[in-house]
């Protein structure tokens, strides 16, 4: 694997494209002026910088989404998913947001279709704002008594004498430890162990000891009279070797999901060890994640294609222009994501998963719409006069694209030369909409 141009230069600062790298991967957009900034930095400053989240101070739930709106339910969804993608955007520390919507595809809930309320979803989707670089065990606690997941997972509905599944299952299936770690018999006797956790008349967390089965049960070969929460303190604290597998599972998760798909074991292995020394703190593990060399090696970085809420985000940022404006609410679902809507309890596939046929044509349809009105601005004034070469270049840097592949560059260029031998008007807002549905525009 590669090395850090810094590291293999022998430098105290980083080459700007790593920075470039790791910021598109972390906070959505390489900005330019934090690409200037972290470039002058060691890489450790660099990093330390991009997770220091306290910067964008204490985010409060908005008072429109901290009450149900009955009569307006989609108002408030839709005010949600701007304000959601509008702090992607504008936040000092986009990683914080990062981290929520990864955490928003791990510990899966969904409104439509079963939660039914937006404010019962933010209040879940803040959590993991909240909690976004804190401790795993905590966050997985916390989730678990969340009104969103007790309604999405059934464990609401689940009592002494009719246990429910779903939520014991899933807890170890999708969220902890992975399949292969545990039996039938523990999923069974977890959902009695979790009997009782639900809901009251006002949709919020209670736990009712009528309803919960007071009886032994057996999990993971110990017999007790086990309690729900109890599961996640035996494997994510009690059990050392459960404790490493779900450590090994997260971050697996999340270099698949920040660096490249498929890691060798040697980096999760090393990894999980930083996990487990940090009792599952977060923040030094994504700290020593973004520290790999392996993670700025030339493979790692074409190996992420922008997920559809990245896609939107980075247009945001480079049309200048916000979530309202492009109703981002409905170009998000022919992209194949819809905001606090994961398709089921697995969360979003990624990867080919956003390169179909009818993802792409969403994404397209994004690009056609808005490269007009910014082709009018300032900031492209000038390109009818440039060469084509010039044009696509100008186009590139507005975009962040720059430097682009040859054959992606000679594909613009001869575009240009196209469309103004034939005295095309459109050819500069064409040059701006092929800008962003060139592969470097769709790569994280």
């Amino acid at each position: 694997m590669g090395q850090p141009s810094s590291r293999r230069q022998g430098l105290d600062v980083v080459d700007p494209l790593d920075i470039a790298h790791l910021l598109r991967r972390t906070e959505f957009v390489a900005r330019p002026e934090r690409v200037a900034a972290l470039s002058a930095m060691s890489l450790e400053q660099a990093v330390d910088d991009v997770l220091d989240i306290g910067r964008n101070g204490v985010t409060e739930i908005p008072g429109y989404l901290q009450t149900e709106d009955r009569p307006q339910e989609f108002w408030q969804y839709q005010y949600a998913y701007h304000w959601w993608l509008d702090r992607m955007v504008d936040r000092p520390r986009p990683f914080q947001e990062r981290m929520t919507l990864f955490w928003q595809g791990h510990f899966t809930s969904a409104l439509h279709g079963v939660v039914y309320r937006m404010d019962v979803m933010f209040r879940q989707n803040h959590l993991y704002r909240q909690l976004a670089l804190g401790n795993f065990r905590e966050l997985t606690h916390r989730m678990a008594l969340e009104p969103a997941m007790l309604v999405y997972l059934s464990n609401h509905l689940n009592v002494a004498g009719n246990p429910n599944e779903n939520f014991a299952r899933e807890l170890m299936e999708l969220f902890t430890i992975g399949v292969g770690n545990y039996s039938e018999a523990d999923v069974a006797n977890a959902s009695r162990a979790w009997t009782g956790h639900g809901l009251d008349a006002s949709a919020a967390y209670v736990f009712r000891p009528e309803l919960h089965d007071g009886g032994l049960k057996s999990i993971f070969g110990t017999t007790k009279n086990w309690d729900g929460p109890d599961l996640i303190d035996e494997i994510l604290r009690d059990n050392p070797a459960k404790k490493r597998v779900a450590a090994t599972f997260i971050v697996r998760k999340l270099w698949e999901h920040f660096a490249s798909p498929r890691p060798v074991d040697q980096v999760v292995d090393a990894l999980a060890d930083v996990f487990l020394d940090a009792d599952l703190e977060l923040r030094p593990l994504m700290r020593a994640m973004f520290l790999r060399p392996e993670f700025y090696a030339p493979a790692a970085k074409w190996a992420l294609v922008r997920s559809p809420a990245e896609f939107i985000v980075a247009a945001l940022y480079h049309l200048r222009t916000n979530a309202d404006s492009i109703a981002a609410e409905w170009r998000s679902g022919p992209m194949g994501q819809l905001l606090f809507d994961p398709p089921n309890v697995a969360g979003w596939k990624g990867g080919s998963a956003w390169l179909t046929t009818s993802a792409l044509s969403g994404r397209a349809a994004l690009a056609a719409a808005e490269s007009y009105r910014i082709c009018t601005g300032n900031d492209f004034q000038g390109v009818n006069a440039m060469t084509p070469a010039d044009a696509v270049d100008h186009v590139a840097r507005y975009f962040g694209i720059f430097p682009l592949s040859t054959p992606s560059r000679d594909a613009l260029i001869d575009g240009v030369r196209i469309g103004r031998a034939a005295n095309d008007w459109y050819t500069t807002v064409n040059l701006i909409t092929a800008a962003m549905l060139t592969p470097e525009f769709h790569l994280a």
